[in-house]
């Protein structure tokens, strides 16, 4: 499948990757990036060298032709994920989130929720912030079909939260912030 997928972003998006160097060879780390598209996941997994574990909407995952696929490749069901995932992290998995939950609907960064940020506090793993370009122009919401436009893939630096067994709302919110202020500055390179 990562062929595939890999001769799809190539020829179709052009794909271009920068920072593949900040993700760590082994051990735990959330990556975490801007959603626009339904490209989003497929880009980042042709940018990034390790298998990721997406943490995938139930009403997506549950859908009767993907749900199969979604747990053959392990992928992660909304809706008590945050416990699978802090064990797939703790044996030094890598997951993936779209802290926005949705995919944008103009293509812009939005609000956040909380799942990456608590995710990240209690397991001490970094957080990679990556910002995906382009994408939205290529496959927006409601599109039928993706159309022939250069997409990019900016991989940031690791985000260090700190391990916190109970963090708290404060601690969490400020941990959230840094998390989409990263995501942002990748967005924008």
């Amino acid at each position: 499948m990562r062929a595939i997928a890999w001769l799809l972003c190539k020829t179709l998006f052009r794909l271009n990757t920068t920072g593949r160097d900040n993700i760590p060879k082994e051990g735990g780390a959330i990556i975490a990036a801007n959603h626009s598209s339904y490209i989003d996941p497929v880009a980042l997994a042709v940018a990034i060298p390790r298998r990721i574990s997406w943490i995938v909407r139930k009403d997506v995952y549950d859908v009767w032709w993907l749900k199969g696929l979604f747990a053959s490749t392990g992928m992660i069901r909304e809706g008590g994920s945050v416990g699978k995932a802090i064990q797939l992290l703790e044996q030094g998995g890598l997951v993936g989130v779209f802290p926005e939950g949705t995919r944008s609907p103009d293509g812009k960064l939005g609000a956040g929720k909380k799942g990456a940020a608590v995710m990240a506090l209690k397991t001490g793993v970094p957080v990679i912030p990556c910002g995906i370009t382009g994408a939205f122009e290529a496959y927006p919401r409601g599109a039928v079909f993706p159309r022939p436009f250069p997409v990019k893939v900016s991989i940031g630096k690791p985000v260090a939260a700190g391990r916190h067994i109970d963090p708290g709302d404060e601690k969490t919110a400020a941990t959230l912030d840094m998390i989409m202020a990263a995501i942002d500055d990748e967005m924008g390179r």
